[in-house]
């Protein structure tokens, strides 16, 4: 199935999408995005309310997995936006085969990668060249990592990668990266996905809150250091991979 079949579909999407359902805009829904899509490519609407619109996913696939027509919203989102030039891929250390990677701003101590030279989203939309850099620069690497971002990466670069574990005390938060549904009243995503939090910070805080809000007050468990930061700072009681684990 292709996009043209959103606008006659059933709109199964509209009420598992967190960005849509957290912050109530039509605009942000997967249908509105396709439309608008669809509608500046037929030279029906101006290119730049298209780029608009595609900046309002933030790729966490819950759309995707309730798609009665099997659309990939998120791959067709990845291929319209505009990528950013690859930055270079972070020097190793000399003399060992095991590494600790966190992207820039999260978790220490170890390399640190941006996530322009990550290519995260890049990766996930099917870029074999990039995909092809990671996997030379990390060839025969043990690489461990408190960053689902990193181990996404990684894992589609057949790098062996080593997640760090979520604390195993109370309730889990699981993260769109390891397949959470929105099911159980968790929302699919909680704002942090591929940038989304840089890009979109407004409407990033409203997903986290509606997390934070859902989780009553409880104190859960997160395997993404940086959702785990994300969510501490609207207020949640998360715990997230611990910083100091021994490789």
């Amino acid at each position: 199935m292709t996009i043209d079949t959103c606008p006659f579909c059933p709109r199964l999407c509209r009420h598992v999408c967190p960005v849509s359902v957290a912050t109530a805009r039509e605009s942000a829904t997967p249908t509105a995005i396709t439309t608008v899509v669809r509608l500046a490519a037929q030279g029906q609407v101006e290119s730049d309310l298209a780029d608009e619109v595609l900046e309002l996913c933030n790729g966490c696939g819950a759309c995707m997995r309730h798609c009665a027509l099997h659309v990939d919203v998120p791959a067709f989102v990845r291929e319209y936006r505009a990528r950013p030039t690859p930055e270079p891929l972070p020097a190793l250390p000399t003399g060992r085969r095991s590494v600790r990677v966190e992207v820039d701003g999260e978790l220490r101590p170890g390399v640190v990668v941006s996530r322009d030279a990550l290519g995260h989203a890049a990766v996930v939309a099917g870029d074999r060249a990039h995909l092809q850099r990671v996997a030379q620069h990390f060839a025969g690497w043990t690489v461990h990592t408190g960053s689902n971002a990193v181990a996404e990466v990684l894992a589609a670069a057949e790098t062996r990668v080593v997640p760090d574990p979520a604390p195993a005390a109370g309730p889990r938060f699981q993260t769109c990266w390891e397949g959470a549904t929105g099911a159980d009243g968790q929302v699919a995503c909680c704002g942090a996905r591929e940038g989304f939090e840089t890009r979109q910070p407004a409407l990033a805080s409203e997903l986290a809150r509606e997390v934070v809000r859902r989780m009553g007050g409880r104190r859960f468990g997160c395997g993404d250091a940086h959702c785990a930061a994300w969510l501490r700072a609207h207020g949640a009681e998360v715990e997230g991979p611990d910083a100091d684990r021994s490789e």
